[in-house]
């Protein structure tokens, strides 16, 4: 395994966990949050962070032998900028914040936590979306965990879903 993620697999862990884990190794700052508390919480977090907007949707892949999530994520990369700024400037921060989005994919593909994100990764540019004065770039994607849940015949419900023994 990839980087210093091999620990991870010692107990269970939850999709956000692992991208949380994987971004605080580069250093940022994160919020996992829907855009309505963040919004409160952003006036006093540090900045340049990462928001990871709660998931809306995803999906449960069932396998053989592993149970899967995968949520569809939106992921902001932001960091602040002066409410007078120019197009210049605030396009270059947008750039900054585009950088580190790309060292967050790089990373994850390195880590083995997560089947490589190939392809296209669909990216938007927000300005003054929050009532801090910030820009950024927020990416969509589906990570895809390459060890889910493990399914054992002769283990309940309980333990499968929630590492639970009955009894």
């Amino acid at each position: 395994m990839n980087g210093d993620y091999g620990t991870l697999w010692l107990r269970r862990m939850k999709v956000e966990e692992k991208i949380r884990t994987l971004l605080e190794s580069l250093g940022e700052n994160y919020m996992f949050e829907d855009w309505s508390v963040a919004n409160v919480r952003i006036d006093r977090f540090p900045l340049p962070c990462v928001l990871n907007v709660l998931p809306v949707s995803g999906t449960l892949e069932v396998g053989n032998t592993q149970l899967r999530d995968k949520p569809s994520m939106m992921i902001a990369f932001m960091d602040k900028v002066s409410f007078d700024a120019s197009g210049d400037q605030r396009s270059e921060v947008v750039e900054r914040c585009k950088d580190r989005a790309k060292a967050f994919i790089l990373t994850l593909n390195k880590s083995d936590l997560f089947y490589p994100v190939e392809g296209e990764i669909r990216y938007s540019v927000f300005y003054d979306k929050l009532n801090v004065s910030v820009a950024g770039v927020m990416i969509e994607f589906t990570p895809r965990e390459r060890k889910g849940i493990v399914i054992c015949p002769g283990r309940t419900v309980n333990e499968i879903v929630y590492g639970k023994r009955e009894g």
